[in-house]
């Protein structure tokens, strides 16, 4: 589980917020406040493992906020103006969202947030091993192990495993930077998982029951995946 705290001045906002947080399984409200001097007070006792902090606030801006603590756990900041952006990646923040913020992007956010604080302070970022998938009304957890490969389809992606198919409202370049290095792009429309793929051949793979079609732009790159991980490819 990861223990989230709110700071944002709107209570609208932190309403909005506290229901994404409570919609996702490995998230947990450790609390919300309006004040960022409160804030700051609470986090001199208690740890938090990741900030959804406003920029815009009365008394402390969140990059004042965020400069000042001496423990920095992960941090979206979440604001209506977009010209911070830059500021925010400078101080190292997972995501940057912008006000209204749909539920899709915010789960988006947080996976990210997962991976990294997956792989530990004193290592590299490393994918983390599930992801949690929005479709519809419903939220699939997923381990990346079993998803045989990524198909795009108009503004959806959908995730093929052996037992289902999951639609996801998703851009296709958005989800590939979540993958495992064991997931390849193949053709504009397709993201493979070099864990089940079968065969082969210079213009298709097959994985599973499926045959997967190779554009000409991506196949040198594949093959030159496939000779690292296999010491030889030659087709």
């Amino acid at each position: 589980m990861r223990r989230v705290l709110i700071i944002d001045d709107e209570p609208m906002a932190i309403e909005l917020l506290r229901n994404y947080v409570e919609r996702i399984p490995n998230l947990e409200l450790a609390g919300s406040f309006r004040n960022p001097l409160e804030a700051l007070a609470f986090l001199q006792k208690e740890s938090v493992d990741l900030l959804l902090l406003d920029i815009h606030m009365p008394q402390l801006s969140g990059l004042e906020f965020y400069r000042s603590l001496a423990q920095k756990p992960r941090v979206i900041f979440t604001t209506a103006y977009s010209e911070y952006a830059v500021t925010s990646y400078e101080l190292e923040a997972s995501d940057y969202l912008v006000k209204p913020i749909i539920f899709e992007r915010f789960l988006q956010a947080c996976n990210k947030v997962c991976q990294e604080v997956s792989a530990g302070p004193n290592e590299p970022d490393i994918q983390s091993e599930e992801v949690f998938i929005k479709s519809g009304p419903k939220l699939y957890r997923l381990n990346w192990n079993d998803v045989l490969f990524l198909e795009k389809s108009d503004n959806y992606v959908v995730f093929h495993t052996a037992e289902r198919k999951i639609l996801s409202r998703q851009n296709m370049v958005d989800v590939q930077e979540m993958t495992p290095d064991f997931f390849c792009k193949i053709h504009k429309s397709y993201l493979i998982s070099l864990k089940h793929l079968s065969i082969v051949e210079r213009h298709q793979v097959t994985i599973g029951k499926h045959t997967i079609p190779i554009g000409q732009s991506y196949r040198d790159e594949f093959f030159r995946v496939l000779a690292e991980r296999w010491g030889y490819c030659d087709l």
